[in-house]
């Protein structure tokens, strides 16, 4: 199945939900040929042999000055342009602000829907079926874009990088795209970065709190503990709410979506509105109640008081 796959640059280095997606491509469709379009004004070649390295087979390239920052008519206008020439089964792209603006417009240009958010596909045949939460979380959506090509973007967070890639260096073909001045209605005058005071997304290892800490001044053991394994400490929304804890550290459906080495959920019953925004390679859970819903989530689980538990495994780990 040909895979066109666009290729998201942050911060100077290939997006870690775009590596995640062709780790996940890689081992749900045997035999894909995967296609990498990259874009931008000026491309690296580390990018590239990073792209073969994660199973990209051909890396279509296409550089131009007006590429320098996302603007939706202009990546639009060269997208479809690799479209046409590669025709492709499969467009997907990672769920962030440029992914979830583009792959509708290339949806309706190419006169078909898409599926946004996904969390899993399935492939029967030539069709694929995606798997998309709704009803908060609390159920799952089977969708299959009819169409000749399948549009789709992926909720962040939702795939593992492959930590151990063994790919080989791929070919790359440049197109070459012309823009005119339609194409420049919308012009790019600055970029200002937000305040932000932490970012969740790249932590390797995450100590959370729910309910069950208990209050603001709970919240020095789960620092304390997440300073001890070199991580970084979250929260659901019922502690960001009564403000026991900023706003920026929330996880979930309405905060941030995570994918660490290491969870500890210290006190979190695992309401869905948060599990979705979990996805650990381990998960431990500490909690009073043997019969929390996160139980059901957790590869460890300790049942008794964070409050006794937390101080032991902090002077253990000293």
């Amino acid at each position: 199945m040909k895979t066109l796959v666009f290729i998201q640059i942050r911060d100077d280095k290939i997006e870690e939900n775009t590596l995640g997606i062709l780790n996940k491509i890689k081992t749900t469709i045997k035999g894909a040929e995967i296609i990498g379009a990259l874009l931008g004004k000026d491309l690296k070649d580390e990018w590239i042999q990073e792209l073969g390295l994660h199973g990209v087979q051909q890396v279509v390239t296409v550089t131009s000055p007006e590429l320098e920052v996302y603007l939706s008519a202009t990546y639009t206008k060269v997208m479809m342009e690799i479209i046409n020439q590669v025709n492709p089964r499969f467009v997907v792209a990672a769920g962030t602000v440029y992914g979830e603006d583009l792959i509708p417009r290339l949806a309706v240009r190419s006169n078909t829907s898409c599926a946004q958010r996904f969390v899993d596909f399935m492939v029967e045949g030539d069709n694929i079926h995606f798997h998309t939460p709704v009803r908060d979380d609390q159920a799952m959506k089977i969708t299959q874009v009819v169409g000749d090509i399948a549009f789709a973007t992926s909720r962040p967070g939702a795939f593992f990088v492959d930590e151990n890639p063994s790919g080989t260096n791929p070919e790359v073909t440049s197109v070459s795209v012309t823009f005119d001045d339609a194409d420049r209605l919308v012009k790019h005058i600055e970029i200002k970065k937000a305040e932000r005071t932490v970012n969740l997304k790249d932590a390797k290892v995450i100590v959370a709190a729910g309910r069950g800490v208990a209050g603001k001044e709970n919240f020095q053991i789960i620092r304390e503990l997440a300073d001890l394994l070199g991580g970084q400490i979250g929260a659901t929304r019922a502690c960001t709410d009564v403000h026991w804890v900023e706003e920026t550290y929330e996880i979930g459906q309405t905060g941030q979506s995570v994918s660490p080495d290491l969870y500890i959920a210290a006190g979190i019953s695992g309401a869905p509105q948060h599990m979705s925004g979990v996805k650990a390679k381990t998960l431990i859970v500490i909690n009073t109640d043997e019969g929390a819903p996160i139980i059901n989530y957790a590869d460890y689980a300790i049942i008794g008081d964070m409050h006794t538990i937390l101080p032991i495994l902090k002077e253990k780990l000293k």
